[in-house]
């Protein structure tokens, strides 16, 4: 098997195995948070008061406003994730999907007092949630393939060892992962901002 094919193959790999992993870690998490939560029963109002000092800079937005804003977080946390996967330190860039993921856990409890956890999901998080969650997932596996290419050079350098993916230049492997960025995450986080900020807003005034 020439080095192409076997690349390719590798580079398959890691996507799956991260889009899965990721889906599976955010929907355990969300759990497990809101699980303890309810288990403890902490005094709602003094998370609900943290919650509100922790927005009260953020001003009423029109609707293209909040797209604009949405839209700049969930780059933001992408390119975090990047820059996190060019530290040589396995699974560090996974931080940011596992605070989303807690916090959607958190939000959750909050507001299972209002609405039914059941509409709650099916209203505010899964008709953008699909798409931003998606698209982070599939930048944690660009980043995973990043992360393997720095670690994989470095333990070429300190240890001499032979790892063909280290020895690949930087610029024909770093190529794809720029192109699938710029053609799948960017559109789909911002397809998830319109959502976001359009049509849940809505659809929450429907299950309130």
């Amino acid at each position: 098997m020439d080095k192409t094919t076997e690349l390719r193959q590798w580079r398959r790999r890691q996507i799956w195995t991260n889009l899965l992993s990721a889906w599976a870690v955010l929907f355990i998490v969300a759990a497990l948070i809101y699980m303890i939560l309810a288990w403890a029963q902490p005094d709602i109002t003094t998370i609900q008061r943290a919650l509100k000092r922790a927005v009260s800079g953020i001003k009423s937005d029109s609707n293209w406003q909040m797209f604009l804003r949405i839209a700049w977080h969930n780059e933001r946390a992408v390119l975090i994730v990047f820059v996190l996967s060019l530290i040589p330190v396995p699974l560090l860039y996974w931080l940011n999907l596992v605070g989303t993921a807690a916090s959607i856990g958190l939000v959750l409890y909050v507001n299972a007092g209002q609405t039914r956890v059941g509409m709650l999901i099916l209203a505010g998080l899964v008709p953008h949630g699909i798409f931003e969650i998606s698209c982070f997932a599939f930048a944690l596996a660009l980043a995973s393939q990043l992360n393997y290419y720095i670690r994989s050079r470095t333990r070429n350098w300190r240890k001499r060892r032979y790892d063909w993916i280290g020895r690949l230049p930087w610029w024909p492997f770093i190529r794809p992962l720029l192109r699938w960025y710029l053609i799948i995450v960017v559109p789909g986080l911002l397809l998830a901002a319109v959502i976001e900020s359009y049509i849940t807003p809505w659809l929450l005034t429907l299950v309130r």
